[in-house]
């Protein structure tokens, strides 16, 4: 009989034993998922929050691009309302010249 009592403790042990790791196993599986959770979760806005601030500092050259072209082309504006300017403008750009007068092109 103590052969069969001792046989049966140690079926009971190993019963508990892997009730127990069960536990441990399904604690083990609840926080793994809950971290996966949480990376998808939080690993979502993140990467949107990336791509927004890159988008922003692309934008923020483009913007200063464009504000010193419009300084250049104010200043230029301003320039042409003067009549010796718009005359010297002229006669650069788009090679014009005043009434009896010659102009030679000497190009490089």
């Amino acid at each position: 009989m103590g052969k069969k009592r001792r046989r049966e403790r140690d079926i009971e042990e190993v019963i508990i034993n892997t009730v127990d790791t069960g536990k441990r196993y399904a604690w083990v599986i609840t926080l793994v998922a809950a971290i996966v959770l949480g990376i998808i979760l939080i690993g979502r806005p993140l990467i949107s929050l990336i791509r927004t601030s890159a988008e922003i500092k692309e934008l923020n050259k483009e913007k200063a691009l464009y504000e010193a072209s419009i300084r250049r082309d104010s200043l230029l504006i301003e320039n042409l309302k003067n009549d010796e300017f718009l005359e010297q403008f002229a006669r650069e750009k788009y090679f014009m010249q005043a009434k009896g007068e010659q102009v030679f092109i000497v190009e490089d």
